[in-house]
């Protein structure tokens, strides 16, 4: 169990492990969802069916005829994805073109769903089940473990009390993990656990891919379910740009109080960039330790991000009393550091 205040900080080298694309990947498949293209001016060959059936739908909505600049617009993604950091970073820098902003979240929608339904937490429909041994040699073992040490069934109202996330990712993976690994280990019934996790703290700066059933009834979808094109719009309109959760005052005031009151912060599987650090960056933090994975990370690079970390935390750069960043996996990260996470060194 957790037993000082922690905040983990998730990038999608964490979701990698349980074999979500991220980087070179994960663009290169939205630029073959969104380079949309047709043949004698009707046959489809090239792009994503359920995306142009959303534009179709979102057409038909506002009574338009002309479908050729939603496609021009996926078209400028597709080719932008090689050179671009991420497509977080290419969507900022056409903040002003909102329809390459509408292009680029279908594709990540559409991306992102697919990406649940073949991941390892994938629902097996028949039985409404995980497989929960399909991760263990991931990083959600070793935090459930961590998570649950020394826990009595009788007393799981406070399991998440000293424990928080920040995820990058547009996933639903910790919810969903949570979900199914709680009500597993203690034989609880799935709605008490998910009762459970609606108290875990949880901010997506970016937005997500929907919310679960038991978050929200209405206009929920489930993780990793089958989708309509028609869907795809109001899936969509949850993530957010970084200009747009920027402007969210409410989302960005709760991840900073987050890291503010935080006694050490974790940074699993991110990458560091510098809109994210930005993001986090707070006025003024108590002392606190930071342990981070920096897998395949260059040493000249991880110095500078361990400068920006100190940074991130206030002027007072004297706060972070133990820094450390370790050029490991998300999972053996954790194996490797449990023991200094949870008591310190």
């Amino acid at each position: 169990m957790f037993e000082r205040r922690t905040v983990f900080i998730v990038g999608a080298g964490a979701s990698r492990e349980i074999n979500f694309p991220m980087g070179s990947e994960l663009t290169a498949i939205i630029a073959k969802k969104l380079h949309i293209g047709s043949s004698s001016g009707w046959e489809l060959t090239s792009g994503d069916k359920k995306i142009i059936a959303a534009i179709q739908y979102h057409m038909g909505q506002k009574g338009e005829r002309d479908g050729n600049p939603y496609y021009a617009a996926g078209r400028a993604i597709a080719a932008g994805m090689t050179q671009a950091i991420s497509i977080d970073n290419f969507l900022h820098a056409h903040a002003d073109d909102d329809l390459v902003t509408w292009m680029g979240k279908l594709g990540i929608a559409a991306s992102i769903l697919e990406a649940e339904r073949s991941s390892k937490l994938a629902v097996n429909r028949e039985r409404d089940t995980v497989d929960l041994g399909a991760v263990s040699d991931t990083w959600f073992t070793p935090f459930f473990q961590i998570l649950t040490e020394g826990v009595q069934r009788s007393a799981l109202d406070g399991i998440f009390d000293n424990i928080a996330f920040i995820t990058f990712n547009y996933d639903r993976c910790i919810e969903h993990y949570l979900v199914h690994a709680i009500a597993n280990y203690f034989r609880i019934d799935s709605k008490d656990a998910q009762a459970l996790v609606s108290h875990l703290r949880i901010e997506h700066p970016y937005g997500q891919v929907g919310r679960m059933s038991w978050q929200s009834p209405s206009g929920s979808t489930s993780f990793g379910s089958e989708f309509h094109g028609q869907q795809l719009p109001a899936i969509a309109e949850q993530i957010r740009t970084f200009t747009e959760r920027v402007e969210d005052g409410d989302m960005l005031r709760r991840a900073r109080r987050l890291i503010t009151e935080a006694e050490v912060v974790v940074y699993l599987g991110f990458s560091y960039g510098d809109m994210n650090m930005e993001l986090l960056s707070v006025d003024h933090a108590g002392e606190r330790a930071a342990f981070g994975t920096s897998y395949g990370i260059s040493a000249p690079n991880r110095k500078m991000i361990e400068r920006d970390i100190a940074n991130s935390m206030g002027p007072d750069q004297d706060v972070v009393k133990f820094l450390e960043l370790a050029d490991m996996t998300c999972v053996d990260f954790l194996r490797s550091y449990w023991k200094p996470i949870i008591h310190g060194i």
